[in-house]
This record gives C-alpha cells, structure tokens and sequence, in this order.
C-alpha cells in the first residue's frame, strides 16, 4: 500500500495532480481543498490496486459492523489526518502526494482495534501465506513504517500512513468502548461474552434513581447491531444501551 510523492518536475504531474494533489505550498495559498481530493489520486495502476485490496478485504466487514455513515467518516477523517500528517512529519518540499493509503491504513487501525484477536491470512509476497491477528498486523505495520519514516521514505509517504493508522485506531477504539459489540468469530468482541459483561455488575451509582433495564433487551439491541450496524439504532434503543453501561459500571 503505497502513497507517493512525486516532484512537480516529474512528468506524472498533469494538471488533476496541481490542483487536486496535496502540497503544503498550495495548501498555504489557500487550496484547502488538497487533504480531500489527494486521496482519490493515485500515482499508477499498482499504487491504485494495492490500497483497493487493503478497503476490499478489510473495509466491507467494517461497514457491515459501523454502518456506511461511520464508515465514511472512518475513510475521509483517517485519509485527511494522513495527509496532513505528511504535511507536518516530513519535509515535502515541493512534492506532490496522492492516494488513499493513509485511509487504508486507518481502516486497518480500526479493524484491530474492534477486532483485536481476529485471525487473518495474507500473502507475503503473494507467494506465502502468512496467519495473524489483526492487532499483530497492525503493530507489524506500525513498526515498518516507523522504521521507513526514520530511513528517509524511499519516496513514499510514511509519515501519512503512520498518522491514517494512528487515527483510526484510536476512532475504532473510541467505538468499541462506547458501543461495546463484536462478531461471534471475535474472542474479544463475542456477543456472548458482552452479555457476559453486561451481567456481571448490575450495580450502579448516579445521583437519581433509573429504569431498570431489561437485559433480554439488551441482547436485542446487541443482535441488532451485528445484524445491521450501529447507525440503525433507534434513540430509545441507544438510551437503553446508555443504561445497561451505566449499571454494568
């Protein structure tokens, strides 16, 4: 998954990358659109290719989970702090960035987090297959951009996928820990072991008396969530779920 900035000498810079591409020079004189459309630019076919894989395989369990709204926001919020990342992290000089990879690589900070223990298979080198959990793949990346950022670069931009990942980690961990939810797959996230959870501790200590709450309700509401997503939650059913987290505390 690569992000590349290229000279505004290069030949790849037509028009769509002087206007739309981000740079901090255009971005100071007022381009402000730059860290949005940079990310649907892309530098060739591989560049494209590479971040499509990374949104096909993770980005669809994501949307199923978060819903298309929250999705989105997870896309273009992971994709813009990448970019202003780079901005910030690296001297870009006068180079141009473009593509999605900080994006991906926030979809891959949110899949560990809400995921953590999720087992998934790639292909190094797209030779030999390689089983991990989501939380060891993200760390992996983490430390190979880390170390790549502190190379130089080779002409990618790992200062945008290192503040994309960042960012979408902390965004999915905000929302495990709001909404706590999972797959049946998910050791960590296990519908079961919510309720679990739920039940544990019905205690609860708050300066007026509440409802009580109907915990077969709430594994209603949680069913719901994983069929449909967070976002198509009713307000009464949100309220309900503010409860039972105020009791289980």
């Amino acid at each position: 998954v690569f992000l590349d900035p290229r000279s505004r000498d290069s030949s790849f810079v037509g028009p769509l990358a002087q206007w739309f591409g981000l740079s901090w020079a255009d971005v100071r004189n007022g381009m402000i659109w730059q860290p949005v459309t940079y990310i649907f630019l892309h530098g060739d076919f591989m560049h494209l290719f590479m971040n499509m894989i990374g949104l096909f395989f993770l980005g669809r369990e994501l949307e199923h989970t978060l819903g298309t709204k929250r999705f989105l926001q997870l896309y273009l919020g992971c994709g813009v702090l990448g970019g202003i990342g780079w901005l910030l992290l690296s001297s870009s000089g006068g180079r141009v960035g473009v593509g999605a990879s900080g994006s991906v690589f926030g979809i891959i900070g949110a899949f560990a987090a809400l995921f953590p223990h999720r087992q998934l298979t790639l292909l190094l080198f797209f030779v030999i297959p390689v089983t991990t959990s989501a939380r060891t793949l993200a760390i992996v990346f983490g430390i190979a951009t880390l170390l790549m950022l502190a190379m130089g670069g080779g002409g990618v931009a790992h200062a945008a996928h290192l503040a994309g990942g960042i960012a979408g980690y902390l965004y999915g961990h905000h929302l495990a820990g709001a909404v706590q939810y999972g797959r049946g797959g998910n050791k960590g996230w296990s519908l079961s072991s919510l309720r679990a959870s739920f039940r544990r501790r019905q205690y609860k200590v708050v300066e007026e008396p509440e409802e009580p709450v109907d915990w077969d309700d709430v594994d209603s509401v949680l069913e719901k969530i994983q069929r449909e997503g967070v976002n198509s939650l009713t307000r009464r059913e949100q309220q309900l779920l503010d409860r039972a987290s105020r009791q289980k505390r």
